[in-house]
């Protein structure tokens, strides 16, 4: 992707709900040099076609052609995806599944993998085998997890198979296997990279917009149904600087969606309100974090009858070991971290006032119920709804 085609996607100043001031456009249709329409809807590339600075070779995807939605098969505003076939992946050790449903939310994903400059069109065929490879031989799954992959070159391949043919349909997708208790309710994008010190380069974040945008135009989801993996399972990823920047997606998103904060309606037929993207979530804790939140977490691993763990606001080994310890009695990978996954088992309701653990946990994050999240007081139960609300916002004096 040129410089000249980043600059022109780079955000411009933002207004009073952090929306660029002026809306960036949809992705171009696909650029020309395209052959004719197979019978499956795809083109094939002939010869060489520059793109992304590379040219693109027959054969280049393990002996197939290189395939691409054709112009006139195109749903409107689909940034171009390059399927399963183009980039030789094998075939699914057995039948993907199909929902009779649409999806309910977007899991951005990291790959976890080197920041690599390998960015080019063959480089995107690569990394997609890799994934699909590893995904069937380590993990045992029967195709890639994900449904969509981007490079940090800002290119997409298809993940899982008939993920891209179930989307352009809009009224049914594949079951994925991105992110355990998910699968069956969201579409999994992975981002290559590792982004826990760096952002994502510019291309890569502005084709994911691009991609979301065009997910929920044809589910019929909203910029708020964006979502990163941690939000659902005790993991780093999609990474710290990404995940810090969901608030970003989903603003953009919006924007391109037509959203309006404050004014507009959600699927629910909510208000929308003006921090509707900078929305409540699990925080991730490790090891050497420290803080009330922390506190607040040993008291519920106590409450939970992890009774080997300090209540000393520093997490150090013995947190960890606590926490890998409630982990396992969960059936859940030991890592010690707690995330999306290991919160909703902890943050069980509490009646502040009652005593023990629990109750602790509310007064380490509230001054002992003399705190607020905006435009809210704290109710006599805290709920699941409102421990999001108090570790997430890190409640401030009233």
């Amino acid at each position: 992707m040129s410089e000249s085609y980043r600059a022109s996607l780079r955000v411009t100043e933002l207004d009073e709900y952090g929306l660029p001031v002026e809306p960036e456009p949809l992705p171009p249709e696909p650029p020309p040099g395209f052959g004719r329409m197979s019978r499956r809807g795809l083109i094939t590339l002939a010869g060489g076609l520059a793109l992304g600075g590379s040219a693109v070779l027959p054969g280049m995807f393990a002996a197939q052609p290189v395939n691409r939605l054709a112009d006139g098969q195109q749903v409107a505003g689909q940034p171009a995806i390059y399927d399963c076939e183009s980039w030789g992946a094998r075939k699914p050790s057995s039948p993907v599944k199909e929902l009779d449903d649409k999806p309910s939310k977007i899991i951005v994903h990291h790959t976890a993998t080197t920041n690599s400059n390998d960015v080019t069109v063959p480089d995107l065929g690569i990394l997609a085998r890799s994934i699909q490879t590893f995904h069937m031989k380590t993990n045992g799954w029967i195709d890639t997890g994900q449904h969509f992959t981007i490079n940090r070159g800002g290119l997409i391949a298809e993940g899982r198979h008939r993920s891209l043919e179930t989307l352009l349909e809009g009224d049914k997708f594949i079951e994925g296997a991105h992110c355990v208790n998910q699968n069956e309710s969201s579409i999994g994008i992975e981002n290559q990279g590792t982004y826990t010190q760096i952002n994502p380069p510019v291309g890569q974040f502005t084709t994911l917009r691009n991609l979301c945008v065009f997910i929920c135009k044809q589910y019929g989801l909203t910029a708020s149904d964006l979502y990163g993996h941690r939000d659902f399972w005790d993991t780093a990823c999609p990474g710290d600087k990404f995940y810090a920047l969901l608030p970003t997606l989903r603003s953009q998103v919006g924007q391109l969606l037509g959203e309006k904060p404050g004014s507009g309606k959600d699927r629910g037929g909510d208000q929308l309100a003006s921090t509707a993207y900078h929305q409540p979530s699990w925080p991730l804790l490790r090891i050497a974090d420290k803080g009330s939140t922390v506190l607040a977490a040993q008291h519920l691993l106590r409450g939970a009858g992890v009774t080997s763990v300090p209540a000393d606001g520093e997490f150090g080994r013995a947190t960890a070991d606590g926490v890998m310890a409630f982990q396992r009695q969960h059936g859940m990978a030991a890592n010690g971290m707690i995330g999306g996954g290991s919160w909703p088992l902890l943050a069980v309701p509490v009646r502040i006032g009652q005593g023990g653990e629990r109750d602790a946990a509310v007064h380490a994050l509230t001054s002992g119920g003399k705190r607020t999240w905006p435009g809210a007081r704290l109710p006599s139960t805290i709920t699941a709804t409102e421990w999001k609300q108090l570790l997430s916002s890190a409640a401030t004096p009233t």
